[in-house]
């Protein structure tokens, strides 16, 4: 069950990578599924980690929030529909960033990424 959960976590980052590249589609909308994205990670990655990690960052995953605003469209001064608009906020940008850095951060402490470059353990592969 591990492999299987990290390999939906790769193809989770893989869909966050396609995404923030892809110049169709405005920062509005790569946002606000960055964030569905980054949230189905913690979720997905969540029976891998710590309970104690998962309790740290349920906060910070409960705040992950798409910037919306509701809009409304007028003809003749009468309201004729309203509609939900996402909008691009960079401190939003930088927190789902951190986040998602955060949690793969934890995921290699607990051995389930590649180890870091300079592991001990692993030294007699980078001389």
């Amino acid at each position: 069950m591990a492999i299987d959960t990290l390999m939906r976590l790769g193809r989770i980052l893989d869909k966050v990578t396609l995404i923030g590249i892809d110049p169709m589609i405005t920062q509005n909308l790569k946002q606000q599924t960055k964030v569905y994205l980054v949230k189905q990670f913690f979720v997905q990655a969540s029976p891998l980690l710590n309970p104690d990690i998962v309790i740290k960052y349920t906060p910070a995953f409960n705040s992950l929030r798409p910037n919306e605003r509701t809009v409304a469209t007028t003809r003749s001064g009468v309201i004729k529909r309203r509609e939900v608009m996402s909008l691009f906020d960079w401190d939003l940008e930088e927190k789902l960033d951190k986040f998602l850095l955060d949690i793969q951060t934890e995921l290699q402490k607990e051995k389930y990424f590649m180890p870091p470059k300079n592991d001990p353990r692993f030294g007699w592969k980078y001389e």
